[in-house]
């Protein structure tokens, strides 16, 4: 789900939904519809009403979920409904901004800019609709942002939120490991979090950041030392992707984060792999 400005990512669960379907082995897949002829927040609310509804749903049913979307809003959904289950939830965010951004401090009002602060409980008035999940700040941990707006970095600065550098200097990501050990967690990944060079096909490219390869040893890592609940891929722009190059290469970076849960780590039962994609229509989906 995008605004227009941002039309191109729509296209992403279409462009990336067949290849993770297969490659997870996915024994669900469910299409949130997002209906452009509705106004934007109208459309955004509605979607993230039945992605919630989707996410709880998939996780009561032991899976864990793969969400495959446009841009970073879609994380008001998929968190409201992971914490019904999960209310003890760690949420990973990946990004190369911060998406930390309110009503009071965004200087575009793009409502992607402000989306995580708004699931951390900081709303000047009701974003996306009233009532939405809010998941603490100390279990809010944000991995590789490196371009904030002033007012957002303030915000940031008071927060109890823990930040964490990922880049071409410090690609292991240091402190993450230690702070996601032995917990629930959702994985949020705007792939803008990567190095532009590697991931050009995004609407918001920031200098910096790690490589593919990098990004793919953390999430083995990740898997490793946690109980992966669910991971969503946002950020995706096919429009900047002509010859498809990179869809295959984004489901290897993240698929170390299923095979985790797959081999019943930590003790964990082993769960299938559930799939929602939230945009376009994408084939053989499931409703």
């Amino acid at each position: 789900m995008t605004e227009q400005r941002y039309a191109g990512v729509s296209e992403a669960p279409a462009a990336l939904g067949a290849l993770f379907a297969e490659r997870l082995a996915a024994e669900k897949r469910i299409r949130v519809p997002f209906n452009p002829r509705d106004r934007w927040l109208t459309a955004a609310r509605e979607a993230c009403r039945v992605l919630a509804d989707a996410v709880t749903a998939s996780l009561r049913a032991g899976a864990t979920v793969g969400v495959l979307g446009g841009e970073c809003t879609l994380v008001a959904g998929t968190i409201s409904g992971a914490l019904e289950i999960e209310p003890d939830l760690t949420l990973v965010y990946f990004d190369a901004h911060g998406d930390f951004n309110t009503l009071a401090t965004t200087p575009s009002h793009f409502v992607g800019g402000m989306c995580l602060a708004h699931i951390c409980g900081r709303q000047v008035a009701a974003l996306l609709w009233p009532g939405v999940g809010r998941i603490s700040e100390d279990r809010t941990i944000l991995v590789g942002a490196r371009q904030l707006d002033p007012g957002e970095a303030g915000n940031l600065m008071r927060s109890r939120i823990l930040r964490i550098p990922l880049d071409r200097d410090q690609p292991d990501a240091p402190g993450l490991l230690a702070a996601v050990r032995r917990r629930p967690v959702w994985v949020h990944i705007d792939i803008d979090v990567v190095d532009p060079r590697e991931v050009p096909a995004v609407v918001l490219p920031v200098e910096g950041g790690p490589g593919l390869g990098s990004l793919c040893e953390l999430m083995t890592a990740i898997a490793q030392v946690s109980d992966v609940r669910g991971v969503e891929i946002c950020g995706y722009d096919p429009r900047q992707d002509p010859e498809a190059a990179l869809p295959r290469r984004l489901a290897d970076a993240v698929l170390p984060l299923f095979a985790g849960r797959s081999r019943g780590s930590h003790g964990a039962p082993a769960r299938s792999a559930g799939l929602a994609a939230a945009g376009r229509p994408a084939s053989r989906a499931l409703a």
